[in-house]
């Protein structure tokens, strides 16, 4: 048994995204090594620490120790636009400065106790490299992700503030690609994943470094299907789960149900609440098509994923995703997923467990395209139960059974790239 050191900046065992990434490995690695894991937050910013010191404290979890990286005055005085709900870029400064306090606190951890390995785990975006590289112990990081640039073409029809952020985030992106610090983070880095395989050939064009492409999340629970919702159904079901955001792009959908022929069979479950609902419940009344949609506002996590339960198909209308946690969910249910074809979903949904719709470099042909596919769907409705049954095949190959396999072999290759010295390879 190792003793790994596992830098997890967001951790939680109720919510999705980031936090659930690190939740299922720390819950599922820990079975075979003795983990101590650096966090950051458990609720919604920096210093939100209370849930994870609650468990701790209370049942904890058989061979991990976590360590809250607590923030400083400094620190929240950088995240307080962003905690405001403005200047969420200045996000990275505040995260810089935490990042420092970690690497301080990993450095105090290893003077005290014999760690095996560093496996910096999350979040995945590769912006910031943080410094515990700096530790010369055997290093792991990933899944990243990030470098991939959002689409122009469905930025199309956002908020003019919009396609200025996306704008800038393109620049930034290509900017911090070539940023000093990262370059002498990969070079320590002994083992490098990479969460989609558009991420794996970007690293490796920019700076020659190799990597093992792993989606960055797994299917943690039972795979079930209900198969009672093929049976004759009145309408088939179709799901949006997440928060309401630009970068989500419900609006490509709901512009595309304006287009669907079969309007009358088919219903719109909506999941989540943000700063783009207002407008979109606007745009849906106004183009007649708010008795399709069903807003069902923030559930608990719990929740939310039971909804696919009933659901026929769930759709994803990103312009910028990694794999969203909940492509995994809905394959558990043997729900397939309707995406455009690009970022995760292009890898993840490749092999039968959805529908990949090609991005024109027209915008107006991307939502006709995704219109095509849903009436094709209700005209041809065996699809939804033979889309189901390729989803659950898919999905007793996503497991995290598979997953931990993959990363205890990950831990070996490490090890043995540091006694090798080959890290920068």
């Amino acid at each position: 048994m190792m003793h790994i050191l596992v830098l997890a900046y967001a951790i939680s065992p109720t919510r999705g995204s980031e936090y659930s990434v690190a939740w299922n490995y720390v819950t599922r690695m820990s079975k075979y090594h003795k983990l101590t894991v650096l966090y950051g937050c458990s609720g919604n910013h920096i210093g939100d620490c209370e849930e994870i010191e609650r468990y701790a404290t209370g049942k904890g979890i058989h061979n991990v120790d976590f360590s809250c990286v607590k923030s400083t005055k400094w620190v929240n005085i950088l995240n307080w636009c962003n905690k405001k709900g403005f200047l969420g870029y200045t996000f990275y400064l505040a995260y810089k400065e935490w990042h420092k306090l970690a690497y301080k606190k990993a450095i105090e951890i290893v003077s005290n106790n014999t760690i095996d390995l560093v496996h910096y785990l999350g979040p995945i975006g590769f912006r910031e490299p943080g410094y515990l590289w700096k530790l010369g112990l055997p290093y792991m990081w990933g899944p990243i992700g990030g470098a991939n640039k959002t689409s122009i073409t469905l930025q199309r029809n956002l908020p003019k503030i919009s396609k200025l952020k996306f704008k800038f985030r393109n620049w930034a992106t290509s900017r911090q690609l070539n940023m000093n610090r990262l370059t002498a983070a990969l070079q320590h880095t002994d083992l490098l994943l990479t969460c989609t395989t558009e991420n794996q050939k970007v690293f490796h064009t920019i700076h020659h470094k190799e990597s093992i492409y792993l989606p960055e999340n797994s299917i943690s629970g039972d795979i079930c299907i209900n198969q009672e919702k093929f049976i004759a159904p009145e309408v088939y079901k179709f799901i949006v789960i997440g928060n309401l955001i630009d970068r989500k792009s419900v609006n490509i959908l709901f512009e595309a149900l304006c287009l669907v022929k079969h309007k009358e069979k088919i219903v719109i479950d909506i999941v989540g609440d943000g700063p783009m609902r207002k407008s979109l419940e606007e745009y849906a009344k106004d183009n007649l098509i708010y008795n399709l949609i069903k807003w069902h506002g923030m559930l608990s996590r719990q929740k939310a994923v039971e909804m696919f339960k009933n659901a026929h198909m769930h759709i994803i209308t990103s312009i910028s995703e990694g794999n969203a946690t909940t492509i995994w969910e809905a394959m558990s249910y043997g729900v397939p997923t309707l995406s455009f074809d690009h970022c995760g979903m292009h890898d993840t949904l490749s092999n039968g467990a959805g529908i990949l719709v090609p991005i024109s470099h027209k915008y107006s042909e991307c939502v006709k395209a995704l219109a095509r596919e849903i009436d094709s769907l209700i005209m041809h409705p065996n699809r939804f139960k033979q889309l189901a049954e390729s989803t659950i095949e898919c999905a007793k190959k996503c497991t995290w059974d598979e997953r931990e396999k993959i990363l205890l072999h990950c831990y070996k290759m490490t090890i043995k790239k540091h006694m090798n010295g080959s890290s920068g390879n």
